[in-house]
Parts: C-alpha cells; sequence; structure tokens
C-alpha cells in the first residue's frame, strides 16, 4: 500500500515535520477545542445545570488535564 503525500498531509499535517512535532501540534488542537468546549459549556450556563452538560464538562476538564501533561511530557 502506498501512501500519497496529499494523505500524510491529511494524517497529521505537514509530513517533513518529526513525528513528535506533528503529535504534539495535533494535541495542541485537542487542547484549543477542550477549551472551547468547556467556554461553550461555562456561557451555557445561564440556566439552571443540566447534569448532561455538567457530565461533558467534567470529561472535557479531564481530557485538557490529560493532553496537557502528556504534551508537557513530550516536549521534555
Amino acid at each position: 500500500m502506498s501512501i500519497k503525500p496529499a494523505d500524510l498531509w491529511s494524517l497529521g499535517g505537514a509530513p517533513h515535520l518529526p513525528l513528535s512535532e506533528r503529535v504534539l501540534d495535533r494535541l495542541c488542537d485537542i487542547l484549543y477545542a477542550s477549551d472551547e468546549i468547556k467556554d461553550m459549556i461555562r456561557i451555557g450556563q445561564s440556566q439552571p445545570p443540566d447534569e448532561r452538560m455538567s457530565a461533558v464538562d467534567e470529561t472535557v476538564r479531564r481530557v485538557y488535564d490529560e493532553v496537557n501533561e502528556l504534551m508537557k511530557r513530550m516536549a521534555d
């Protein structure tokens, strides 16, 4: 099976960069998205707290913390 450069780009962008840098870039995307989700939930909480959204918020916070810790370990 042959992978074309365009396919490599869609699998992690900038195939000329080292794997660790591409992985860190994607982890950064996860952190950014997680932060946006937390903000959306916080801003949308003008109504009484929704159990579902509270569970989502808790999980997203955990993902954010774990990805942040992983990025710190990779960057050392």
